[in-house]
């Protein structure tokens, strides 16, 4: 299998009277901030606030592959940019996961 390109897919959980706050922080920050680094975002996904529980949101994005992916990490790392928004963001989130995935064929 090869694993190209690399898909990164970071899911945050956020209590439902966060979630607009935690999704404007992700289109006015996080994602500029990671373009910036070479990663391409591929989707911003959000569950409903209506339903009583944390809302999901999950970011989904693309490398070429592994070696690219270090490049961009040691990028966003060594911006500032990350670093301000690293702390918002923690102080927003109650829980998440990042997974990264790669295509599958047949």
């Amino acid at each position: 299998m090869e694993h190209a390109p690399v898909h990164i897919v970071d899911t945050s959980l956020v209590a439902a009277q966060d979630h607009e706050r935690f999704l404007a922080l992700v289109r006015e920050e996080i994602v500029p901030t990671m373009t910036d680094a070479g990663i391409e975002c591929l989707s911003v996904l959000a569950s409903s606030p209506e339903i009583g529980e944390d809302v999901e949101v999950q970011v989904t994005w693309r490398v070429s592959d592994h070696q690219a992916w270090n490049v961009a990490r040691r990028d966003f790392f060594l911006d500032p940019r990350y670093h301000a928004f690293s702390a918002t963001a923690a102080s927003l989130r109650t829980g998440g996961r990042r997974r990264i995935l790669y295509p599958v064929e047949g």
